[in-house]
């Protein structure tokens, strides 16, 4: 013990001076980044940067061109994911199915979903409230046709065994990215925040309006919803509910998906919130949005680790970290221990989240690593569309995270952008979304 000792006080000056020498060096790179201490003023004029890019202003190294770059290309990946998918939803026939419909070659491109579809199981769903259930009116009302999706009551007819959404055109998006637009405009007018207030306001009007969207389903959050309102004679607060089996699915991480990258965006570029920070405010954004719809906490707890990997797909310089937030959205969410699948088959699922998040963090981590950026989001995509199962909600995610780590440059627009329905008007809102949340508006 006391020769240890010695050796210490006899290495101690050495040791003093190499900390000194450390010291000196770390304060002149201070002093070259205009970086300061309290108490110590450092100036440089001859090696100026715009500290809008430091790591101080922003929390990473991401520049506002990059992140805004990254929220398009995330916009339009949803947009695009939900599309695709819609002609094979809940498709459980393997290819062969898909083929049977769309020809040798599957899905390709946007396509028209057909009218009919075998074994569908819109004519055994509950159009009075979740799951399956009755066709009959209650008091002589029916939640689906009469309160909801107007006039699409016939085509859930027990008689009839129809695609669910048959009625929607080639490349045009289903209900909840229709939703998700309702939402985009709901931040707009909050000034680039999420307000749970304002988009409950919003969704409620979005819905009982007649021809506000041409979609044929609608899920089972919904239609409990609206059920709970018109049946109960609740107030629109306690209206969420869950019916314990088709509520806790992937379809619940669409709508955070958006307020994730609203939030972190937002807290980036007008705020001086530090990394954790600007977490907290996404997990906090993303649970409450969740309980706008329906009443999960497993869901809300699973959204507030899905806006990690929100924040990792607009913010990392490299796929590494994110594929790290997404081990650790399975271990704590669903207790998976495993790290995702960069090169494994791509699943079919149903939408319970136990089976479809794994499927989903597979197929991210597996489109995200490819050599050639530009065909990444696409072919992710449509390999996804040519699965099936609960592609639809797992595309709108999927084509998010894709979008993100890709951004506007490397995707490939004139197939991705072009073929959606009603285009013009979907760049606008996101024009005016991505204007909102980074406050270019406020800065004007």
């Amino acid at each position: 013990m006391r020769r240890s000792y010695n050796l210490r006080r006899r290495n101690r000056r050495p040791i003093l001076s190499v900390c000194m020498k450390l010291s000196l060096v770390a304060i002149t790179l201070l002093v070259i980044l205009n970086f300061s201490i309290p108490g110590i003023a450092f100036r440089s004029t001859s090696h100026s940067i715009n500290t809008k890019d430091t790591p101080l202003a922003m929390a990473t190294t991401t520049s506002t061109a990059i992140l805004e770059s990254r929220l398009r290309a995330a916009l339009w990946g949803l947009f695009s994911g939900d599309a695709l998918a819609s002609p094979t939803h809940w498709y459980y026939g393997g290819a062969r199915q898909i083929q049977g419909d769309y020809g040798r070659d599957g899905i390709t491109t946007y396509t028209k979903p057909v009218t009919n579809l075998y074994g569908s199981i819109l004519n055994k769903s509950n159009t009075n409230g979740g799951g399956r259930g009755s066709f009959t009116k209650r008091g002589g009302i029916s939640i689906i046709g009469d309160v909801i999706n107007h006039g699409k009551r016939p085509l859930w007819d027990p008689k009839k065994s129809i695609h669910y959404h048959a009625t929607l055109q080639k490349g045009e998006n289903t209900l909840e990215a229709q939703l998700v637009r309702v939402l985009m405009k709901s931040i707009v007018e909050n000034d680039g925040k999420f307000s749970k207030k304002h988009f409950l306001q919003a969704y409620v009007a979005f819905m009982t309006t007649p021809d506000s969207h041409n979609d044929t389903y609608a899920s089972t959050c919904h239609r409990m919803f609206f059920a709970n309102r018109i049946f109960e004679k609740r107030e629109w607060e306690d209206c969420p509910d869950n019916d314990e089996h088709n509520v806790d699915a992937i379809d619940a991480l669409v709508f955070p998906t958006v307020v994730a990258l609203a939030s972190v965006a937002s807290s980036m570029t007008t705020s001086n919130a530090d990394v954790m920070e600007i977490k907290e405010k996404a997990r906090s954004d993303s649970a409450s949005c969740v309980s706008v719809t329906r009443r999960s906490d497993l869901m809300e707890s699973v959204s507030m680790a899905w806006s990690d990997v929100v924040y990792d797909a607009l913010t990392a310089n490299d796929d590494e970290g994110m594929f790290q937030s997404l081990q650790t959205l399975m271990t704590n969410s669903l207790g998976i221990k495993r790290a995702p699948q960069r090169n494994g088959r791509d699943e079919m699922s149903a939408c319970y989240i136990s089976q479809s998040l794994p499927s989903a963090v597979d197929m991210i981590a597996k489109y995200s690593t490819s050599p050639d950026r530009k065909n990444d989001v696409w072919t992710g995509l449509i390999a996804n569309a040519n699965v099936g199962g609960e592609n639809v909600h797992r595309g709108c995610i999927l084509g998010a995270i894709l979008g993100a780590r890709a951004g506007m440059d490397s995707i490939p627009k004139e197939k991705l952008v072009d073929g959606l329905y009603d285009k013009e008007t979907l760049e606008q809102e996101i024009d005016d979304f991505v204007e909102a949340v980074l406050g270019k508006k406020r800065q004007e």
